[in-house]
């Protein structure tokens, strides 16, 4: 089960008791007063309720080993659905030894700590889909639990764009079997607040994991038929499902997360392999030059960008705000896989 830990109110502290203590130095201006702090030992990633569009700065730091870190600044999400706004922030991942958080924000209610959904690994083979030219584990394959998606009835539109990412969190390092952590980041992204995000599906089209093994993402309406509306054949002007991975620009958009954290080291081989024959087949199938810059349309709230044609989701910073993925690493190498694409 995902862990969501409610702050105890009594632990409130005063924005003037800080101050006074000298715990916030020369921050005390910028930054909102703290919140509270909570227990975090076992959890591998926060995330703050309720951040909106215009709030003051916020921020978390964490305990170890009696020490307290620096302020992270903790952002909006730039993932999620156009017409639903996430209910937590971006993640920030929990610093090894860490006991404690301290939430210093305004118009915060409460912080989340999460940790990872625990399950039995799969131990017979699975449904997997070779509609698009790769293999992709089905919804049913990697065990998703349909009762969670809520999104409501799918929406489509010609794909126009495709779009990397990265979990971050969870790296997958965390469980025996990686469709736990397809299963886990599926929770986190469909179930309401307080629990996660409240989008109703997972966010992302497609996931591959550090083996290379391919899954299937948002419910298209057929399980054999990830990414595009069912009975569609892989041409120019196929209609993709629209999922929740740039907030503002998901319509046409297509959502590859590659499941670990980039910031400072690459993907798996086989990931990458993977990722790039993935790349090709859409590409390919779509007529998507993947050098091109694209004038992208959100057919559904008018969004316009020019953006690549492969993009990483940092790209998309002007319209769904800051965010650190795909992690350097990946995004760095981004143009060498879509020139490998063309090969």
């Amino acid at each position: 089960m995902t862990q969501h830990i409610r702050i105890d109110r009594r632990t409130l502290l005063t924005g003037a008791a800080l101050t006074a203590a000298g715990l916030l130095g020369t921050r005390a201006g910028a930054l909102a007063a703290p919140v509270g702090e909570t227990d975090c030992r076992g959890a591998v990633f926060t995330a703050l309720r309720d951040i909106e569009p215009n709030a003051a700065p916020a921020a978390v730091r964490f305990q170890v080993a009696g020490v307290w870190t620096d302020p992270i600044p903790v952002h909006r999400t730039a993932h999620g659905r156009d017409d639903r706004p996430g209910k937590l922030s971006e993640i920030v991942p929990i610093p090894p030894g860490a006991d404690r958080v301290d939430v210093i924000a305004e118009n915060v209610t409460l912080p989340g700590v999460f940790a990872p959904v625990t399950a039995q690994p799969f131990t017979t083979a699975v449904t997997t889909s070779y509609a698009w030219g790769f293999p992709a584990v089905t919804r049913s394959g990697w065990g998703a639990d349909e009762a969670l998606q809520t999104w409501g009835e799918p929406e489509y539109a010609p794909a126009q764009v495709i779009t990397v990412h990265h979990t971050q969190i969870p790296t997958g390092q965390e469980y025996d079997d990686y469709r736990d952590t397809v299963r886990g980041v599926y929770r986190f992204h469909a179930l309401p607040d307080p629990d996660g995000q409240g989008w109703g599906d997972l966010g992302y089209h497609l996931m591959i994991d550090p083996n290379g093994v391919i899954y299937s993402g948002r419910h298209t309406g057929a399980d054999d038929s990830p990414i595009f509306k069912p009975g569609t054949a892989l041409k120019p002007g196929a209609e993709v499902v629209t999922a929740g991975h740039v907030r503002g620009a998901n319509s046409g958009n297509i959502g590859i997360c590659l499941i670990g954290d980039f910031s400072r080291t690459l993907p798996s081989k086989a990931a990458l392999h993977s990722l790039d024959i993935v790349l090709t087949r859409l590409c390919s199938g779509l007529g998507i030059n993947p050098f091109a810059q694209i004038n992208y349309v959100n057919a559904a709230n008018g969004v316009t960008a020019v953006k690549p044609a492969v993009a990483g989701h940092g790209d998309w910073q002007s319209v769904c705000g800051e965010t650190t993925c795909p992690g350097d690493f990946l995004h760095t190498i981004l143009p060498l896989l879509t020139a490998l694409s063309q090969l």
